[in-house]
Order: structure tokens, then sequence, then C-alpha cells
């Protein structure tokens, strides 16, 4: 027990030593939350740059144009001769979506026909084109419910009748859980929780391997590696966990992301994640041959994993094998339901099957880093014993041969 202390007590030294360490463990995260929040604090796309096209300059389409104007998410900044203008300045960033009304729009609906104009986005960046064509076909489908029904009245019907005959059959829409498609509750947590996830696994990849650099193998030969792992698993537990609920205080109380779920709920599952991620790390430093492959090997492993846990591409929507290959991962068991638990409030019965998913790979990642490390160790200094004596023999030539 008291090496076990003084295990824990010179992993926590070794960092105290390397403030730089420490700053990347617990700030980067930090810093991240805090610029998710900014970025994303409006919560969805304004202002976005039209530019308009008008074949057809009359009052109907100043009406539709300052119908653009008026809504939040648009900002008509002028109006182009042709086409070709309109696409050069796009292609130079002025605008990032157009109106574009043919010369026969006033003439159809003066005669009773349907008059159309296209709405045109960028779609390089494909938010700009969606949040374009989902706002923009609101305003038109708004703007030509208004010219129906003042036309229908101006030959004699009740406003009531004529919103009857232009809409039969009348619906509303509710969105549960994030009403206003805030982007920040959507992206927030996932680029929050990848940052961690890569500072963490970067320092547990070679908390074991450093011990063979720093020449502390023979001290750790009477210790138990079962205790080995586990000192060095509470140190960088009590490291993650502390950034990770500091970063959740953030998010709630200075950017307003919700977190409906309990305390218990938050903290079991954090929990298991962190420890997953942990032990994920010490395996890979059991195994690997030096702390550059140690930490560059877990890098290039999880940087896909924000892509393939579904997160910001929904894993249904992947091919079948990249789903199979999703499920090695521990943010795909984590990421998702954190969501779901954070903005729907769910509790133990709706993530239990990730916790125990989560909870599996920490056990498993846990034994084989004590089973791994432990003949390592022996291997390594079986070696460095025979060295020893070659050495007091002056048969170094020889053992190098």
């Amino acid at each position: 027990m008291i090496s076990a202390f003084r295990l824990f007590f010179r992993e926590w030294l070794y960092l105290l030593k390397r403030p730089r360490t420490l700053v990347i463990m617990i700030f980067i995260p930090i810093f991240v939350t805090c610029l998710c929040g900014s970025c994303y604090g409006k919560g969805y796309f304004s202002d976005l740059k039209m530019g308009v096209v008008d074949y057809s300059y009359s009052a109907k389409t100043r009406e539709v144009v300052e119908a653009f104007r008026e809504s939040p998410y648009f900002d008509i900044v002028g109006y182009y001769e042709n086409e070709e203008q309109l696409e050069s300045a796009m292609k130079n960033g002025e605008i990032v979506g157009c109106l574009i009304f043919p010369e026969d729009f006033t003439m159809n609906l003066q005669q009773g026909r349907q008059a159309q104009v296209l709405l045109g986005s960028n779609a390089v960046n494909m938010s700009y084109g969606s949040t374009i064509n989902a706002r923009g076909s609101e305003v038109l489908g708004t703007v030509s419910a208004q010219i129906a029904v003042k036309s229908l009245v101006a030959k004699g019907a009740t406003v009531d009748d004529a919103l009857a005959k232009m809409n039969p059959v009348g619906f509303y829409t509710r969105q549960w859980y994030n009403p206003t498609n805030n982007f920040g509750y959507f992206l927030s947590f996932g680029f929050i929780i990848a940052t961690l996830q890569q500072v963490l696994i970067y320092f547990a990849a070679i908390s074991l391997i450093r011990e063979k650099e720093s020449g502390n193998l023979k001290e750790l030969r009477a210790m138990n590696p079962i205790i080995q792992v586990f000192a060095k698993t509470v140190v960088y537990y009590i490291i993650a966990m502390g950034t990770w609920a500091a970063c959740t205080w953030l998010m709630i109380n200075k950017y307003g992301i919700p977190m409906k779920a309990s305390r218990d709920v938050w903290f079991a599952y954090s929990s298991l994640f962190v420890l997953a991620i942990i032990t994920m790390g010490q395996f890979f430093s059991s195994i690997l041959p030096n702390p550059v492959f140690a930490t560059s090997l877990p890098l290039v492993l999880t940087s896909p994993s924000l892509v393939l846990s579904g997160y910001t591409w929904p894993t249904m929507a992947l091919t079948g094998f990249y789903q199979k290959l999703a499920k090695v991962f521990p943010l795909t068991h984590f990421a998702l339901g954190y969501r779901d638990m954070a903005l729907m409030g769910t509790g133990f019965e709706a993530i239990h099957q990730e916790m125990i998913i989560l909870g599996c790979i920490s056990g498993v990642c846990f034994i084989l880093s004590c089973l791994i490390w432990f003949i390592r160790v022996k291997v390594i200094l079986k070696k460095e014993e025979k060295l020893e004596i070659a050495l007091e023999k002056n048969e170094l030539p020889a053992v190098a041969q």
C-alpha cells in the first residue's frame, strides 16, 4: 500500500514539475469550451448575405425582397444586373445566396398563374445551403399565401374564406428538446468531449512507458502491476473529471447550454467514459516500445472518432463496415448518449447499455494493461540483468554480438 501511495504522489510530482503538461490537460479543454460557447452562442445563422437579380422589377418583386430583408436570417446586400454578376459576387464572397425573378414573374401573378422565383445558395458550405433553403422557403411560402389571400379578398371573399381556400389543411410544427435548432446545443458537447479525449489519451499513453525511460522499473518489480496501473489511473481520473466538471459548469452557467439529466447520471456516465479513455491509453503505453509511439498511435486511431461516433453525421448513415468500426471508440458510446442526456434529460434506463459497453472497454483495457505491463517489466529487467552480468565479466562485446 505504501508503494502505491508513493507511485501515486510521484505521478503528481511529475506533472507538477511540468506545468505545461497540466496547462494542456486542464486549460485546453476549458479553452475549447469557451471557444465553442462563444462561437455558437447565437445558435443559428443570421444575416446571410443575399443578392437579387430582378428581370421583372415591380411592386410584387419588391414585396418579396422586403420580406427577406425583414427576416433575421437574411441580409439583402444589393441588386445585380444579370446572373453572371451574381455568380461573380458569390465567388468573391460578397454573397452566399440569391433571388432571381424572371421577366414574366409579375405578369403571371396578374393573370392568375403561378409565378416562380429562383432561390439560390452557395452550397460549398452546406450549412449555408440548408439554412437558405429552409428559411427562404418559409419566407416565400408566407409571402405567397399573403399574395393569394389578398387576391381572393379583392374578389369579394372574406379573409377566413380566403385562408381556408388557400390552406385547406392547416398545420403547425413543434420541435422537442432543441426548438430553435441551436447549433451550440448540437455541436458544443461533441467538440469539447473530443478535445478532452485527445488530451487525456495523450498523457495516459505515456504514463507507464515513461517508467522505463526514468529508470524506475526495478522499484516497480516488487509492486503488484494492478496497483501500478491503478495508481496512475486514479491520478488522471481526478484531473480529467475535474476538468470536465469545469467545462460542464461553463457550458451550463456561462453559455446557457442545458443539462437536464441528474448529477448522478452525469457523474456515472462521465466517469465511465473517462476511465475508458485512460485505460485505453495505458493499454497503448504497455504495448508500444517508447513514448513517441505511445503518443502517436493513439492520436492517429482516435482522430477519426468524432466522425465515426455519429455526433456530427448519424451513424445510421454510415456503411455497415464503418458502423461496426465506430463501436470500437469510447466516444461513440458516450457522445450521442450524453447529448440525449443533456437535452432530453434521459436517465440510466436510456443509457445503461452504453454504460455497460464503456465499463467493459475500461475493464478489458485495464486487465490487459496490467498483464502486458507485468510481463514487459520482467522481460526488460531480465535483459538489464544479463547486460550487467556481461559488463561485470567484461563480456559486453560477446553479448553485443
